[in-house]
This record gives C-alpha cells, structure tokens and sequence, in this order.
C-alpha cells in the first residue's frame, strides 16, 4: 500500500513538474510576457529577459511611453509571427491590438536572453488583418 501511494506521490510530482516547465525556449512566449510587459507598464516584466546590455538601456520612462502608444490601440490581443531566422536568433511578430497592429522585432543570443527588443507602430500599408 505505502508502495502504491509513493508512486501516485512521484506521478504527481512528474506531472507537476513538467506542468511548471520553463517554455522560455520559445522565442514566441518570449516575445508576447516581454510584449505584455511593455504593455503593462512593468519594468521588472518587460526586461526579465533581457540581457545586461540591454536592461542598461530601458528605463520606467522610455517603457511608459511605450506603453501608452499602445494603449491607444485598445487592448493588447497577441502576436503572430511574420518572420524568423532561428540561426540568427532574429524574429518579427506583428502584435495586434484592438484598433491596430504594431511590429515587434526581437533578437535571442544563444543563451535565449533578449538582446535586442523593439517595437514600431505599422503603417496601415504594412498592417496585416
């Protein structure tokens, strides 16, 4: 009996685990927390994954703005990516909102720290629906 609820305990834990799994791998799931971030107006959220260089160059201020361009867009609904070159580490989403899209252009080095991150509002040319 204590056999059987040790290994319902370690099944659990196995799950458990895999369920807390980083999926920081993603470049994608990288984007949309650091994106979601920004959007939020979170310092802490928007360069957790940024390397050092780059969190020397983000303030609270430069953030806020940002934030509050995207907040003229409405409420944030995700990205899509547009393009990618996995070797180089370099992805472009298109993040939509609900009166528009912005760009996000991001770039991993190979430890999957943020190494570059910026986002542009899209010309209505540009802006895909």
């Amino acid at each position: 009996m204590l056999r059987k609820i040790v290994a319902h305990a370690a099944v659990v834990l196995a799950i458990a685990a895999c369920g807390c799994a980083s999926h920081h791998d993603d470049p994608q799931v990288l984007a949309d927390e650091t994106t979601r971030g920004v959007y939020d107006a979170d310092y802490a959220r928007t360069t957790e994954h940024f390397d050092a260089a780059l969190k020397l160059q983000v303030t609270r201020g430069t953030i806020g703005q940002l934030s509050d361009q995207m907040h003229t867009l409405g409420a944030y609904r995700g990205l899509k990516l547009t393009s990618s070159d996995p070797d180089k580490g370099r992805y472009d989403y298109e993040a939509t909102f609900d009166k528009g899209t912005m760009l996000v252009q991001m770039r991993l080095d190979p430890t999957q720290r943020i190494g570059a991150y910026r986002v542009a509002p899209q010309s209505s040319s540009t802006a895909t629906r």
